[in-house]
């Protein structure tokens, strides 16, 4: 979903918000046309269901109207085993599906605190799962006092611009999908009617009247003294936070454009980014690690990038499974999982039929304006990664292949394993993504790529 679609969902998704309005199957279908005015056919759509009186509802209603829509959602149940009656909700949530006939998905989670509080270590496991599932709509039952109490939390904690907007009603998901919460212009009273009237059962959390968690004390306490004390509390907030989705929204259309200059030659361009007042550097930066699955580091690292981006010539940061490498003016992205992979040469060569051998390894035989003749690559040789004393002959020079690595601007941590494709004998014929021996080349010949590895000139 590009920024485009994502501002019409916004617009047309919070329309209701901030209004006093019944539950109804019928105003839940017009919710959805609204949100998706070309319809839902095709489309994999799943409700993450925990038993709850929001989640409960929320299946119902998108059975109901997918019996007229010509859809049939699934379900999606998260069992976080951090309660005793955790098996039970999770029978719970089978029978109703059972009952509704809807498929359900139960996936069982390790929850680790590592660092976090256990409801912030459960949710992130939780949305963890989310991302892997290939749903192209997945609902969540969030509600209009869910929308407050995460206000109200994120002016708690000292949250920013993108804390204060609370949640959005439409977000991407993973690489395709969306999440969609179409119950947020409804208050947790108007789905207990709409239960009621359909006759439905639900479980009930008992953490959930724990006021030793700073969300339940909001809920149970503070909010509603305030909304005692304060007319139209709830609306003022609602309001509050349709003002700040509506900056936010405006914030990142500008940033998206920022980066897009900044990232225009296919990589991200440390000159053209340093031609941005501070603030906006930090918010390019912020965009662009986002874009890339990068998990974002505080405030105080995030400066830290920015100042060695502005100051060095190169850099090199280890974020959550991901490495950034800054060098020749340009910043990389690394995921260590991929990057394992490319060290698939590091300190062994394969050989045999050089064609078969290429082809195995993930390589893309690309034409090539001086490239290897195909008949060498029908030949045995070897695959291995390039040696100190490496030499091919380049536009009549012959150079030493680091040196060759060192003119194309590949990063130092990958030139001690970059691959060579060699003879029977173990003389360089090309350097893989780079050039090939001036004296074997061939107009219109191969040149072995692969495509995971970067090449920067």
């Amino acid at each position: 979903m590009g920024p485009a679609a994502s501002s019409l969902f916004e617009t047309a998704c919070f329309l209701f918000v901030g209004k006093k309005i019944v539950l109804t199957l019928d105003v839940f279908e017009q919710q959805l046309r609204n949100c998706f005015p070309q319809g839902v056919d095709g489309q994999k759509i799943a409700v993450a269901l925990s038993g709850g009186l929001d989640s409960v509802v929320l299946l119902h209603l998108l059975v109901c109207a997918g019996k007229k829509g010509g859809f049939i959602p699934e379900a999606l149940h998260i069992h976080h085993g951090l309660s005793p009656h955790a098996d039970a909700w999770a029978d719970f949530c089978r029978n109703y599906c059972d009952t509704l006939g809807v498929k359900l998905e139960t996936v069982r989670v390790s929850v680790e605190k590592n660092g976090l509080g256990i409801e912030a270590a459960a949710r992130q496991k939780r949305y963890a799962v989310f991302s892997e599932k290939e749903f192209d709509i997945l609902a969540l039952a969030h509600h209009r006092d869910d929308q407050i109490e995460t206000f109200m939390l994120a002016v708690a904690r000292g949250g920013g611009l993108r804390a204060l907007s609370s949640m959005p009603s439409v977000r991407p998901l993973g690489t395709r999908g969306i999440i969609w919460r179409p119950l947020l212009p409804f208050s947790r009273q108007e789905l207990q009617d709409y239960a009621e009237r359909q006759g439905l059962s639900n479980i009930e959390d008992e953490s959930n009247t724990d006021t030793a968690y700073l969300r339940n004390w909001f809920r149970h306490s503070a909010l509603p003294e305030l909304s005692a004390r304060i007319p139209d509390f709830d609306r003022h907030v609602l309001n509050n936070i349709r003002v700040l989705q509506e900056d936010l929204a405006l914030l990142d259309e500008i940033i998206g454009q920022d980066c897009r200059w900044v990232c225009g030659a296919g990589y991200f361009d440390t000159a053209r980014w340093l031609t941005f007042s501070p603030r906006r550097k930090t918010h390019i930066l912020r965009y662009f690690l986002k874009e890339n699955a990068v998990p974002l580091p505080n405030q105080n690292a995030l400066a830290d990038i920015a100042r060695v981006l502005a100051e060095a010539k190169t850099g090199r940061w280890s974020l959550q499974g991901f490495e950034l490498h800054h060098y020749a003016g340009r910043l990389f992205v690394f995921q260590l999982e991929k990057m394992d992979k490319l060290l698939f040469l590091k300190d062994r060569q394969i050989s045999g039929n050089l064609r078969e051998i290429l082809t195995g390894q993930g390589f893309v035989l690309k034409r090539h304006p001086f490239g290897l003749p195909e008949h060498l690559l029908e030949q045995d040789g070897i695959l291995r990664p390039v040696l100190p004393l490496d030499s091919m002959t380049i536009g009549g020079i012959h150079k030493n292949m680091k040196k060759i690595l060192q003119e194309k601007r590949v990063l130092p941590a990958l030139r001690t394993f970059w691959p060579v494709v060699a003879d029977r004998e173990n003389c360089p014929l090309a350097l893989a993504n780079c050039c090939t021996d001036f004296r074997l080349s061939v107009s219109d010949g191969i040149l072995p790529v692969h495509p995971d590895f970067p090449v920067l000139f």
